[in-house]
């Protein structure tokens, strides 16, 4: 396993990690309540919220879900939000973190199609904040039909304590994100930069992270990145027998043969993505893909980066999914919820992350306007 761009999944994988004691969860899930807690369905925006800037951070669907979910569900609940739905919401929103950027599954698609990692997050930065904007916009409308307690609208003074109280956390994106569209540093600089920042923060800030805990983190992190470049290697052999069998080469020829448009080709390949994430672990799924469905598209003249987001989108469906779902065991392990009670209640925001995969493919701007800015 090599490659200068993978060096980058441990320190984001460590970032997650420190977050999840580092107390940076319960101020951002602090500050979206006292923003959005008057309206309707405003805690379960206040969580949504919360995952989208967790998100920025981790990269991860699991380490996004299990922050913000051992703060969001007591309150939601505590509320009158019924535990399947606030179990649902959170795993949803924990879903944006393969796809906001800095993702850990953009990064494992640039390194293995050799494309920038930087457009890669410019062209996924406009599809996730919209899913979260759609989300915002489906738990509203579940909590409004089933009457969920709206909170009363916090002074501005509270606000203001709550903003000062999670600033630092909401600086964090600024640097990881800003600091690599500007052109600072790279996906790996801005992990190392930022797992460092995120320490501090837990040490000197929140002052809930010590220094007895970090043997457990960084062992924790050690396994984690074990497991995933494990994964990668083992798909650089599974390359070659593809290349040997002669199996990309031949199903290029069987489509490009029998469909003359790209259309019914990305309807094909969102739909095996959708189906292979009930069943599989969405970076397995991806290295399995990837040498197949990407020569494919170029042989339509397909813009490999837009594909890159397509494919992203469609493999975070898999988290919300069984039986494999990772985030609803996530959930269900934090809650003691039934795994299909919280997958019930996680067909809208499937739905919607569905159609917005689709958008995606037939719609360039959505996720290439950024990259043409920077």
């Amino acid at each position: 396993v090599s490659g200068i761009t993978l060096m980058s999944i441990p320190f984001f994988l460590l970032m997650g990690n420190l977050m999840s004691v580092g107390g940076i969860s319960k101020s951002l899930f602090g500050f979206g309540r006292v923003c959005l807690g008057h309206r309707w369905g405003g805690l379960s925006n206040a969580a949504i919220a919360a995952s989208i800037v967790m998100a920025a951070m981790s990269g991860s669907a699991a380490a996004c879900a299990a922050g913000i979910g051992m703060i969001a569900i007591s309150e939601m609940t505590r509320a009158g939000y019924s535990r399947s739905f606030s179990c649902a919401t959170i795993a949803a929103g924990g879903a944006l973190g393969p796809i906001i950027p800095p993702s850990i599954t953009l990064i494992l698609y640039a390194g293995l199609t050799q494309t920038s990692v930087n457009a890669l997050f410019e062209a996924g930065a406009v599809p996730g904040l919209l899913l979260g904007f759609a989300f915002m916009a489906w738990s509203s409308f579940v909590s409004y039909k089933n009457n969920y307690a709206k909170e009363a609208p916090s002074p501005y003074s509270a606000r203001w304590q709550a903003f000062k109280e999670a600033f630092f956390a909401l600086l964090t994106p600024v640097i990881v994100i800003g600091g690599m569209f500007a052109g600072f540093f790279t996906a790996t600089e801005a992990a190392a930069i930022a797992s460092l920042y995120v320490m501090l923060l837990g040490f000197f800030v929140t002052k809930t992270l010590k220094v007895k805990d970090l043997p457990r983190i960084f062992w924790e992190t050690v396994e984690q990145t074990a497991k995933v470049m494990f994964v990668i290697a083992t798909a650089g052999f599974f390359q070659f027998v593809l290349l040997y069998t002669r199996i990309p080469q031949e199903t290029i020829a069987f489509i490009t043969t029998n469909f003359s448009s790209v259309t019914p080709v990305l309807l094909l390949i969102i739909a095996l993505l959708v189906l292979m994430g009930c069943f599989m672990e969405g970076t397995a799924i991806l290295l399995i893909s990837v040498p197949i469905f990407v020569p494919l598209a170029k042989s339509f003249g397909y813009d490999v980066i837009q594909l890159g987001i397509v494919m992203c989108i469609s493999l975070a469906v898999g988290v919300l999914t069984p039986p494999v779902g990772l985030n609803l065991y996530v959930m269900a392990s934090i809650t003691g919820e039934k795994v299909l009670e919280i997958a019930k209640d996680c067909t809208g925001y499937v739905l919607i992350m569905i159609a917005m995969a689709i958008a995606v493919a037939f719609i360039p701007e959505l996720s290439l306007t950024l990259s043409t800015l920077f």
